[in-house]
């Protein structure tokens, strides 16, 4: 069974505030064909694309490992096209330690136990499904609890991976 992977996209204007309701498209690269993209991790449904940024100018797609081009537009801001984004695994580096975070994410859990504690999470990586996730936008770090923040929870099936050095 195929493994999809998780890419989060915030949209924000020059301010900070969330930009809802931006056409958020992805393009395989190189032929820059559309995407499919899924629902969930297992790849059980698919889902449009593009995707519209929610109140909180948030998308959430899962899809296959590889590179991509992103492109946002909307009626309230330019159209933005960014190539060369990786979706997928990430392969541990020297010196980056790989912290076990628990429990499993169901969709709804927004709280998690991470198997040490960071001495600088902000600048951390944390991953869900392959896909970098924000500090402070998506979670947050207090000693060994991560927090999730983000308006969509991790769901069922999703890897979390949280890499410290």
């Amino acid at each position: 069974m195929p493994t999809y992977y998780r890419r989060d996209d915030d949209v924000q204007n020059a301010l900070g505030q969330a930009v809802p309701n931006i056409s958020v498209a992805y393009y395989v690269q190189p032929s820059l064909t559309l995407a499919t993209v899924y629902a969930d991790s297992a790849g059980s449904s698919t889902i449009s694309n593009p995707q519209q940024t929610n109140g909180l100018g948030q998308t959430v797609a899962y899809m296959a490992a590889g590179l991509y081009t992103v492109t946002y537009s909307g009626a309230q801001i330019q159209p933005l096209s960014y190539s060369d984004q990786v979706v997928g695994a990430i392969v541990d580096g020297g010196g980056v330690q790989n912290l076990t975070v628990t429990p499993a994410p169901d969709g709804s859990i927004r709280v998690f136990t991470l198997s040490g504690t960071p001495s600088n999470p902000a600048n951390d990586q944390f991953f869900v499904a392959g896909s970098l996730t924000r500090y402070s936008s998506a979670y947050t770090v207090s000693g060994s609890t991560l927090t999730w923040v983000a308006a969509v929870p991790p769901q069922e099936g999703d890897i979390l991976e949280y890499f410290t050095s």
